[in-house]
């Protein structure tokens, strides 16, 4: 999934990023405007918000660091899923059902790769099937039950020896590209597993590769006249070119989107709830604005005293004002998370009750209190408690440097942890410094929320609660989380091989999980970060919106396309 990039505001400031904003709402468009691609303007869209680097490699089976529309654009997957409908979407297959432990699936007849070849089954078998190659992402299938593939035509069987891993296979479905074998069987084992792949540029979707410039990050894909899904679904791209942005500059990204070169943004932008209206358009047309793609978690350091105290860290979530940062911070484009930290679209799966009652909620006094109780005092008149020890805390909390939004966010969580009494100090390592203090458990406090909007809340569990602990954790369990011992994480394990239709069963294990996030809080959850969406409709319109029929995820951030992106590029139409 994409990772989420904060639009930055370094020399031009809030004020005037609302200002210009504001009259972009109202101003009239720059017709007739050329790109500096020299592209006929009324046929191409132009997106931005994914590349916050030149782009590097193309490779389906990796999942960061692809080209913006690798997947979903170029590869694409069996199956879509839509998240804000919680349904999948039959897609390169019609149907997939599981007969005992085998889920079968059935390929779409007539679906040609670019070059004009047919897409078989050999070719999902082919695709699968690299996971059994050292150092590929889909390893773990293979070590945790898929034991064989079998083709018949167009029905592909996956095998699984013993119950298999329900939750991980649905996000399989719909998470990898397929790729076609007549070409990739030319690829060396370290160039599918860790390279570019860009050799062979041919997919099933709607675009091909249409050039660009690594260097300067501009990506262009070419519309194609043969895609499946025109005949078989009635989808037609609109648009002949699509051209991604890697603006290296603020003031870039923010003065393309001013001139009309930029039709969808999704960058952060502060202050754009006070311009919506016009030209700018975003999917809720009053607060928050954003669809809710994630949640920001306050990640302790559980092996740092006194962040290993379940006491302390639930003074901590007790001593900041969440409402202030949506609010301040954010000017409520973003919403304030459950306690659970569970998305919106997982609500039939919060135990609500159990939520309200072991939930921690703002209350400075309470905080005071309990920190008291615990043994922690201010003990030398300072303002702050000393540990138990009756030694000085002094939390350091990072957030990458120009990330503006979170900067602005832990300014205000240390503000507010000081009326209880608990000192934090703000800092703010370039982003590969902070990814280190975070991987090997350098840090106190960190922000983060690297897992996006899904089918199922297992993906945060097994961010919270992952193990063993390894020297360097990279995707999960950053807080080194052990303190409950390995409880929470058998439960996480059981969830996984839940059928998904013993939906009784799996919500009594969801409440079992959440209980040890409300009691023991291994992260705090914050807010939910937004899937930032700003339409300049200059040149095109209908984008998605709530108050109509396309509920779309608004989005080319990598894994949003492949979910219903495409279905939101599919129906945009050109401005009159």
């Amino acid at each position: 999934m994409a990772s989420r990039r904060n639009w930055v505001v370094t020399g031009f400031g809030i004020i005037a990023v609302v200002a210009v904003l504001a009259g972009l709402a109202t101003a009239g468009a720059g017709a007739g405007q050329q790109s500096s691609l020299a592209l006929p303007r009324a046929s191409t869209l132009f997106t931005s918000g994914t590349a916050w680097g030149p782009f590097t490699q193309f490779n389906p089976l990796r999942s960061s660091g692809n080209a913006t529309g690798t997947l979903g654009l170029l590869y694409e997957t069996l199956f879509r899923y839509d998240p804000l409908a919680d349904k999948y979407i039959p897609w390169l297959a019609t149907s997939g059902k599981w007969v005992g432990r085998t889920y079968v699936v059935q390929l779409r007849s007539g679906v040609k790769w670019s070059d004009g070849k047919p897409l078989t089954g050999n070719d999902v078998k082919f695709t699968f099937e690299t996971g059994k190659l050292a150092g590929s992402e889909l390893s773990t299938m293979w070590k945790t039950g898929l034991s064989n593939i079998v083709v018949k035509g167009n029905t592909v069987g996956f095998v699984f020896k013993g119950r298999p891993n329900y939750l991980d296979w649905n996000t399989n479905i719909y998470t990898w590209g397929i790729v076609p074998q007549h070409l990739w069987k030319n690829y060396s084992a370290t160039e599918i597993t860790t390279g570019n792949t860009d050799k062979y540029m041919v997919g099933t979707g709607p675009f091909v590769y249409g050039g660009g410039k690594g260097t300067s990050g501009t990506l262009q894909w070419n519309r194609r006249s043969n895609w499946w899904a025109t005949k078989a679904l009635g989808k037609k791209m609109p648009m002949q070119y699509l051209v991604d942005i890697h603006n290296t500059q603020n003031t870039a990204s923010l003065q393309n989107f001013l001139k009309n070169d930029i039709d969808l943004s999704n960058n952060f932008f502060p202050g754009v709830d006070k311009s919506i209206g016009g030209k700018v358009q975003t999917y809720y047309a009053k607060a928050p604005y954003m669809l809710s793609a994630n949640t920001a978690w306050l990640v302790p350091n559980t092996t740092h005293a006194p962040l290993n105290d379940a006491a302390f860290r639930r003074a901590l979530a007790m001593s900041i004002n969440i409402d202030q940062i949506v609010k301040a911070d954010y000017g409520n484009i973003v919403a304030k998370a459950d306690p659970t930290g569970l998305l919106p679209t997982w609500n039939k799966w919060i135990d609500k009750a159990q939520s309200n009652k072991l939930g921690f909620k703002y209350n400075i006094a309470g905080a005071k209190a309990l920190l008291a109780a615990n043994g922690y005092k201010d003990t030398n008149g300072d303002g702050y408690v000393e540990n138990k020890q009756g030694q000085s805390v002094n939390l350091r909390l990072i957030v990458p440097d120009g990330w503006s939004d979170w900067m602005t966010a832990i300014q205000i969580i240390a503000a507010s942890a000081k009326d209880a009494g608990i000192k934090i100090t703000p800092a703010y390592p370039d982003y590969n410094g902070l990814v280190d203090e975070r991987n090997s458990g350098k840090f106190d406090l960190v922000i983060n929320n690297d897992k996006q909007l899904g089918p199922t809340p297992y993906t945060y569990y097994d961010y919270l609660f992952h193990l063993p602990v390894a020297a360097t954790q990279t995707f999960a369990n950053y807080s080194r989380f052990t303190s409950s011992g390995p409880k929470p994480w058998a439960l996480t394990l059981a969830l996984n091989k839940v059928a998904p239709s013993n939906v009784a069963a799996a919500k009594a294990i969801h409440s079992k999980i959440q209980k040890y996030i409300l009691e023991d809080l291994p992260a705090i959850p914050l807010w939910y970060n937004g899937l930032w969406s700003q339409a300049n409709t200059t040149y095109w319109t209908n984008f998605p919106s709530a108050a109509s029929s396309r509920k779309y995820t608004p989005s080319v951030w990598n894994g949003y396309i492949n979910m219903t992106g495409i279905d939101a590029l599919a129906n945009l139409k050109p401005a009159k």
